[in-house]
Parts: C-alpha cells; sequence; structure tokens
C-alpha cells in the first residue's frame, strides 16, 4: 500500500511540474491523548487512548476556484510494536469560492462546517475517525451557513456491515449576538453480505438557540434539544423515540475556559447492547456519540476545565482539559491533551513564473 501510495504522489508531482497553476504541500502533524476513568459506569471502560497522527498531502490548484488533493493519513499508537497501525488514503476533489464549496472524494472531517454535538461525535472517534468518505456540499454567508453531507462509512461485505451517514446542518446569526441553528443525522446501519434483516435505522435531530457576548470573558450560552428516532428491523417493536433537552454554558479568557454541558432526558443508545444475527453488540459499530448520552438516569452532566489556544500565527494549537462526567449517579474522570502543528508551503507556483 505504502508502495503504491509514493507512485501515485510522485506521478501527480511530475504532473503538475507540467502543467499545473500552483502546487501546495499541506502536512498536519497532531498527537492525542485521552484517558478515561468510567469503570462502574456501564457507559464505557476504562482505556487510555495516545497516538500521533499525520495527514501530508499535495493540493493541485488548476484553477481560482478547483483542486485535486493526493495525500494520506496514518497513524500510530503509542506503545505500539506496529510501525504503522493505520493507514488510508486522502484523495479529493475541491470546489471552494467565496461563498460555496463542495469536496467529493475521502477528505478531512475539518471541512465541515456545521455544528454537531457530542450527542454526534465523541472525542475518541474524531481521532480514529479524521475522514469523511462520499461528499460535502457548504454554503457559508455573513451571517448563515448550511450544509450536506454524505458519509460512506462501512462497505457491504462478509466482513463488514454497510453503513452509511447523512448528515445536514444550518444556522445564522442574529441581533448582534445571537445565533441558531439545526444538525440533522440520519444513519443506516445495515447488514453484512451473509447477513440479512438486521438493519439498524438511527435519526437524530438537535435544533438550537444561543447567544455569544463579551462581559471580561467570552461567553457561549446555548439551549437545544436532542430528539431521536430509532428502529431494529429484527424486532418488532417499531420506531422508538427517545429525546431530551441540552443546556451548554462556556466562559473563557486568555485561552482558559470552563464549559459545562447538561443533558436532560431519556437515554439517546438504546440499542447499544443489542446482539445482532452476527452473534456482535450493535455498541460503537453503531453509536458513535459520547457514551454518557446513554445514561438510565435522566441526566448527563459534563464539566470542563480547561486552556486551549493557538500559536505561529495559527499553525501550532495546544488544548489540555480535564473533564467530569456525571451520569446522574456518580461521577467519571476524563482527560484529554492535544497538540497540532501544520504547514502549508507552495512547492510551485505558475503565478510567479
Amino acid at each position: 500500500m505504502g508502495r503504491k501510495l509514493a507512485i501515485l504522489l510522485f506521478a501527480l508531482v511530475a504532473f503538475c511540474n507540467l502543467s499545473a497553476q500552483e502546487l501546495l504541500f499541506d502536512g498536519e502533524l497532531s498527537t492525542h491523548f485521552d484517558n478515561t476513568e468510567y469503570t462502574g459506569s456501564g457507559l464505557g471502560d476504562s482505556r487510555t487512548i495516545f497516538a500521533v497522527r499525520l495527514i501530508p498531502t499535495l493540493d493541485y490548484r488548476f484553477s481560482k476556484n478547483h483542486s485535486v488533493v493526493l495525500g494520506a493519513e496514518l497513524l500510530k499508537d503509542f506503545g505500539s510494536s506496529h510501525f504503522l497501525d493505520d493507514a488510508k488514503l486522502v484523495a479529493y476533489y475541491q470546489f471552494q469560492s467565496e461563498r460555496y464549496g463542495a469536496n467529493a472524494g475521502i477528505f478531512q472531517r475539518d471541512k465541515l462546517v456545521g455544528h454537531y454535538s457530542r450527542a454526534f461525535f465523541s472525542d475518541a472517534y474524531h481521532i480514529y475517525n479524521p475522514l469523511v468518505q462520499g461528499i460535502a456540499m457548504r454554503h457559508t454567508g455573513r451571517s448563515a451557513f448550511a450544509e450536506l453531507v454524505v458519509d460512506w462509512d462501512g462497505l457491504y461485505s462478509p466482513e463488514v456491515r454497510e453503513k452509511f451517514r447523512i448528515l445536514v446542518a444550518g444556522g445564522g446569526n442574529f441581533a448582534k449576538i445571537g445565533y441558531a441553528g439545526a444538525s440533522f443525522s440520519m444513519q443506516h446501519f445495515a447488514n453484512k453480505s451473509t447477513i440479512h434483516g438486521n438493519v439498524v435505522d438511527n435519526l437524530l435531530l438537535n435544533p438550537y438557540i444561543g447567544v455569544k457576548f463579551n462581559a471580561f470573558f467570552d461567553f457561549d450560552i446555548r439551549l437545544g434539544a436532542l430528539i431521536s428516532a430509532q428502529r431494529d428491523r429484527q424486532s418488532d417493536e417499531g420506531w422508538i423515540f427517545p429525546a431530551g433537552g441540552e443546556f451548554y454554558f462556556k466562559m473563557s479568557r486568555w485561552g482558559v475556559f470552563i464549559d459545562n454541558n447538561l443533558y436532560a432526558g431519556g437515554g439517546l443508545t438504546p440499542f447499544y447492547n443489542t446482539i445482532g444475527k452476527d452473534g456482535e453488540a450493535y455498541a460503537d459499530n453503531l453509536y458513535t456519540c459520547d457514551p454518557f448520552y446513554g445514561t438510565q438516569h435522566k441526566i448527563y452532566n459534563r464539566t470542563g476545565i480547561g486552556y486551549c489556544r493557538s500559536f505561529a500565527s495559527d499553525r501550532v494549537r495546544v488544548k489540555a482539559e480535564m473533564v467530569l462526567q456525571c451520569d446522574g449517579v456518580k461521577m467519571y474522570c476524563q482527560q484529554l491533551v492535544g497538540v497540532s502543528a501544520t504547514i502549508a508551503p507552495i512547492l510551485y507556483s505558475k503565478k510567479k513564473q
């Protein structure tokens, strides 16, 4: 795989040197530490994720708004005996104008502009799944945005379930400090090619409204709802609708912050422990949210205290956070540390010839 990727990169460089308008190298190096102490909660295991990720890409811009990107996403778990623990292809077409953009192929998840809370994607999911495989279309205006994403992350085969997700998000600002929007996910969790009739539908809607303002500290206060509709087609129960309300508060200055996220309502992961026809629990294969959203005690509170700041013209970003998670009965702890650095030099530019 590594040899084939090297050949593809060499071919792209050779082609670009002949005809490209502009060729850029875009490299992102990031280190992630995520330690969870969840034993006894029934909502997750105590574990430590400590890994380094490198995403080197070549960006061939053949006109003002059009480009083709080719590269790789390389992951190494600290302490592993392997040279690399995971290697994935990055390859996509991108259109980007002042207000409109689109990606098609395999591209970084940070291309998305929608707001997706941890009820959609957990911290660990972002570490191990930084890529979208599919398409994304977006509009970003002065006071509003909208996007549509199709992410196909499971190939229909004897080994893997067919899985895909459709994301829709939009929102805007009003009255100088106010904002509102909504995010929607429709996940299709199908069966393996050797198994029939074991499909799960998982829908989640998150409408929200909030304010951002400065009063010595920077404040972000948001109120929203999490409304789910889920169905396991192997049972006769039909659709179920776990839902709840969510209140978010953040106060920050000089990079130091404290935030609190309170969810009150039904557990959003009712099929987490369900055993499929393949003999495996749905678990994290179906649910990508923070596991505490599955609480059976009608309440979940997350409090984070930390530091987050960018340096060197925003090319270096540092974040450290101590998190207290409460499932309505007991308190559990999580520690997060992340350091990332990016570099994007222009390797070749026809404009400068």
